[in-house]
């Protein structure tokens, strides 16, 4: 459970969020244009263990993330975890351009982690705390490029900047994260009609999600030789003001199908500003 838990962090919320009963955004004044708030329950065999919370921004050209992860119930008696991450960055031609990654993870009272990656013209540099050996299992130059950091990715997603047509969810989203280089690729399946309560009722494109491991550290489930589960997606076309492209593209549920059971990642609270009305 604790392996495929994170698959769905890592692939769409950059391994944040946040475990409170009520939702962060609850009491939070509606948002200035150009920006999105959202928040998903992430449970396994239905048994809610942790939320996440994405808060992006976009002005000027550039973009701002923040996201949080934290465990909750009784999961947190054995794995008591946080994650807090931000990223900041422009705004290209069919991708985004990060300028800094930065991620803290706390486990318990014992163990403390911090990764930040500055990203420039000579490509992207990664300070670790504590520190450890990049030369292990190295990712060169020619692979960090054109690579996002794990927030950029999922604002990458949510800005729609690769999906078309064909491709209502995008294509792929090149990451690198300080640690490893791998890609999250999609792939269109069908849309189909969804319902989730008062948050959204329309329809959803249905994605497959890939995770694609190339180069540096492997994650635990690679190391113990098993492949990535199956993960699928649920994403709506929200229009919001401010929005990239005049929409968002978010994911009303994720799910994997794990040997243990299925973890899932819903949505439970979404903020945008409204679009602007034609007069």
């Amino acid at each position: 459970m604790l392996c495929a838990s994170p698959v769905l962090l890592v692939l769409l919320f950059g391994g944040a969020a946040l475990a409170q009963a009520t939702s962060p955004f609850a009491s939070s004044p509606a948002p200035p244009a150009g920006t999105i708030g959202i928040a998903y329950s992430i449970a396994f065999w239905g048994i809610s263990f942790g939320q996440t919370d994405y808060e992006g921004k976009f002005a000027d050209g550039g973009y701002t993330a923040n996201s949080r992860f934290e465990t909750s119930g009784l999961v947190s008696l054995f794995w008591q975890a946080s994650i807090n991450a931000s990223a900041a960055g422009h705004i290209a031609p069919q991708t985004l351009a990060p300028t800094q990654y930065d991620s803290y993870f706390r486990r318990g009272n014992a163990k403390n982690e911090r990764v930040r990656v500055i990203f420039d013209q000579n490509g992207a540099e990664t300070f670790a705390d504590p520190p450890y050996d990049m030369t292990k299992y190295p990712v060169t130059a020619a692979e960090k490029r054109e690579a996002v950091d794990p927030m950029s990715a999922v604002t990458l997603v949510l800005a729609g900047i690769r999906a078309d047509h064909a491709n209502p969810c995008g294509t792929v989203a090149p990451v690198f994260d300080g640690r490893r280089r791998y890609d999250i690729e999609f792939a269109f399946v069908k849309d189909e009609p969804v319902t989730l309560g008062h948050l959204y009722t329309g329809p959803a494109h249905l994605c497959r999600l890939r995770y694609r491991q190339i180069a540096g550290f492997k994650p635990k489930i690679l190391k113990e030789g098993a492949a990535f589960p199956p993960i699928f997606a649920e994403f709506a076309d929200i229009p919001a003001a401010g929005a990239p492209n005049g929409h968002y593209v978010v994911a009303l549920k994720l799910w994997a199908r794990v040997d243990w059971g299925t973890v899932t990642a819903q949505l439970t609270e979404l903020r945008v500003p409204a679009p602007a009305t034609k007069g």
